[in-house]
């Protein structure tokens, strides 16, 4: 099964699970929507698709997998990424939906970097900055350094440590690493490593 199937609804969601026959399951559970994986998603996708020469999965990666998650994950209001989403607009069943959490902006760093470095749409670097913008004005510990991990949806740290059962030191090295090689390729500079 290929991880298009998650794309649902005639392309209007990207769901974070579906039946092993490719449908949506019924209840809460079938309406969970993470934007992060969403957008983790599509950059997998989107690194398969260039090795392959497959236009058609690059199109689905950076319209389903990048921009559609982006577009009802942002926060309006308050700017980042909810964590958890009800794809009907319901209140999701996880209590921290609504917290803005380290690794999907993350994703969606590399995500918007890697859709823009394959495609030359500016309106995907413009939404890499306006989550850079938001990532580095929020998560870095300028005294102590490292990143928070867990923001209120207002965007105020919400739980001060840095490390635990889930958050590791992986995803801010992983994305500082492929953005500085995203960025390396983009000004024609040889890569990083």
């Amino acid at each position: 099964m290929h991880l298009s199937v998650l794309c649902q609804r005639d392309g209007a969601a990207i769901l974070e699970m579906v039946s092993t026959e490719g449908k949506e399951l019924p209840g809460c559970q079938g309406r969970h929507q993470n934007p992060g994986h969403a957008l983790e998603a599509g950059w997998f996708l989107l690194q398969y698709a260039a090795r392959h020469g497959d236009e058609g999965l690059k199109k689905t990666a950076v319209e389903k997998f990048v921009r559609l998650p982006f577009e009802t994950g942002w926060d309006a209001a308050h700017g980042g990424l909810f964590y958890f989403q009800d794809v009907d607009g319901l209140c999701p069943t996880q209590l921290e939906w609504s917290m803005k959490l380290w690794w999907p902006h993350c994703e969606a760093l590399i995500a918007f970097l890697m859709a823009y470095s394959v495609t030359g749409d500016p309106a995907l670097l413009d939404s890499f900055t306006r989550v850079y913008d938001y990532t580095f004005s929020h998560f870095p510990d300028e005294k102590h350094g490292e990143w928070f991990g867990y923001l209120t949806q207002q965007g105020a740290v919400s739980l001060d440590f840095k490390g635990g059962p889930f958050k590791g030191f992986f995803h801010v090295p992983r994305c500082l690493y492929m953005c500085e090689c995203l960025l390396d390729g983009l000004l024609g500079r040889p890569r990083a490593l």
